[in-house]
């Protein structure tokens, strides 16, 4: 098989893979992706009638000449009335023909009887509503086939029944009838939809209709599967990427061969490795043409299968295993050389594109070259020149100036505006209260009388509260000064603590309710502002009480 170009190759991976990431419109010739399908899954085919020691040869040929049939009567996306002929007069055996009617978006699977006296026709929907598609969170569960109907094979070999069939089945697949087109609500009156799928009823209900006149409805074992589907449409796109019908007629087509022609769970099995076998070489003839995420995620894909072959195979019955035995022995070598060869590839490629992007680190050298040893400064030669013409002038240091305070004699011009005066005596008259607060002694107060303690935590509250209203908001995008404000807050509150402690000596021997790491995130400018802080505010013994802390005076008070 010769290899195709990369553009049908990716296509062929989106129809067969389904990734998360796919085209926003329909493929522009899905008949050679349908071709590609079904060309792969008859490679896999052959390569497994060819094992050695198989006991399903027969059965694995008849599945061969089946796609045979298949790809030649499906050609170029619709039937023709002299290939439908063919397929129906050499029907023998256990072959099968499955047919994809494309404008009904149906599927007719005929074969003949187990009995060899009846030909059994299969007709089911070939792709779901992209209404459930989207509506469903992961795989829609369908039982195949929708419909089934037996006819004698009299009345099958006669001329005139072959000659309506496939003159029906020809027209069918190449006219769109309006009736079973889908529609939508325009303007308050029904539209054709063109980017929908097709109601199936020409086919599973009128056809097997017809032929039940002529046979009877019967009522075949149902094949379950999940199927995966997307619908995924982007701007300019005349109709949205949907997954190929014609490869969801093939899985079904030759899982309901092998389950009639070698059992239902023998059929299952065999099934599943065909399907592994076949994403395998294709895994091995994507690598190199397509991207490297795309092959990993196949790589997963079939992995994915292979485990889940492994857990079936440990929990079948004794006459189920050997069929996985027989089948891991034999295909197991091809896996693992796939595999192998796609996880070398992604490896090698991983590692020449960590080498590509390292920045590489260059030894330093010995000895600086001589040319290193000089500057050009090519373009800032009119800077130095001017510089130099400069007349030359002695440069003296300016003397040392103090550090700015505010004056003792500030006095009120009458030259400054009445706004900016409310402004400098807002802060002129904080930077007062502050100094006068930073230069009293009145910290120590523990030498004071138990009956002067009360009177002095009475004032230093009232000067707490007088300086905070003083302050308000002067403070708030200056966190130096709001880190001088807090602190000098904080020696006001330890001094009016230790005067409660004084007259309650009960308070010692609880916790404040300060955290200790509560001052760790000021801002100081001043050294001195470091020493009037207290080594640890708990210490501090402070008044304020806090119901979660089960150390503190308030859940004393509490208890009691």
């Amino acid at each position: 098989m010769a290899a195709p170009p990369g553009d049908l190759l990716e296509s062929l991976f989106n129809h067969i893979a389904l990734p998360p990431r796919l085209p926003g419109r329909q493929d522009i010739r899905l008949d050679r992706v349908e071709r590609g399908l079904v060309e792969r899954l008859l490679d896999a085919t052959v390569n497994l009638s060819r094992l050695p020691h198989n006991d399903s040869v027969n059965e694995w040929e008849s599945l061969r000449r089946s796609l045979e049939t298949c790809r030649r009567v499906n050609s170029g996306g619709r039937l023709t009335k002299t290939s439908l002929l063919t397929a129906l007069r050499e029907l023998q055996g256990r072959d099968f023909i499955a047919l994809h009617i494309t404008e009904q978006n149906a599927a007719l699977i005929i074969r003949l009887q187990e009995d060899g006296n009846s030909v059994l026709f299969e007709a089911f929907e070939a792709s779901p509503l992209s209404e459930d598609v989207l509506a469903s969170k992961n795989a829609l569960r369908w039982d195949f086939p929708g419909s089934a109907v037996a006819i004698s094979i009299s009345e099958y070999e006669k001329t005139s029944f072959q000659d309506e069939l496939a003159t029906f089945l020809e027209r069918a697949s190449t006219e769109s009838i309006k009736r079973f087109a889908a529609h939508t609500n325009k303007a308050g009156s029904f539209a054709f939809e063109s980017r929908d799928t097709v109601d199936p009823a020409l086919i599973t209900q009128m056809l097997m209709t017809l032929l039940e006149v002529n046979g009877s409805r019967v009522f075949p074992p149902l094949l379950q599967k999940r199927v995966r589907d997307d619908v995924c449409w982007s701007e300019g796109g005349e109709k949205p990427w949907r997954r190929c019908p014609f490869w969801l007629v093939l899985r079904v087509a030759v899982h309901r061969h092998l389950s009639v022609t070698l059992g239902g769970d023998g059929g299952r099995i065999q099934y599943k490795f065909l399907i592994c076998l076949a994403l395998s070489r294709f895994l091995g003839e994507c690598l190199g043409q397509i991207g490297l995420d795309l092959a990993l995620f196949l790589k997963t894909k079939l992995c994915c299968r292979l485990v889940k072959l492994e857990v079936d195979k440990e929990r079948a019955p004794a006459n189920l295993s050997i069929h996985y035995d027989y089948w891991f022995t034999a295909l197991g070598p091809d896996f693992r050389r796939y595999t192998n060869n796609a996880t070398e590839q992604i490896s090698m490629a991983w590692e020449g594109f960590k080498k590509r992007i390292q920045r590489p680190i260059l030894t330093l050298p010995k000895y600086a070259d001589p040319r290193h040893l000089f500057l050009s400064l090519r373009s800032s030669k009119d800077y130095i020149q001017r510089v130099l013409n400069e007349p030359f002038y002695r440069y003296t240091a300016p003397p040392f100036v103090s550090l700015y305070k505010l004056p003792q004699d500030y006095q009120l011009s009458s030259t400054v505006p009445k706004p900016g005066t409310a402004f400098a005596n807002r802060y002129f008259r904080l930077s007062e209260i502050e100094i006068e607060i930073e230069i009293r002694e009145s910290f120590d107060v523990p030498v004071l009388a138990t009956d002067l303690c009360e009177q002095r935590c009475i004032e230093l509250a009232t000067e707490i509260e007088n300086y905070l209203s003083t302050v308000g908001d002067a403070y708030d995008n200056n966190p130096e000064q709001k880190s001088v404000m807090l602190i000098t807050v904080m020696e006001l509150w330890v001094a009016m603590d230790a005067c409660a402690a004084k007259m309650f000596s009960l308070l010692k021997d609880y916790n404040p309710g300060i955290p200790s790491d509560i001052l760790d995130d000021l801002q100081i400018a001043r050294l001195k502002d470091i020493h009037p802080l207290p080594a640890d505010p708990i210490h501090a013994k402070t008044v304020v009480f806090e119901l979660s802390c089960p150390n503190a005076f308030a859940a004393y008070r509490d208890c009691s």
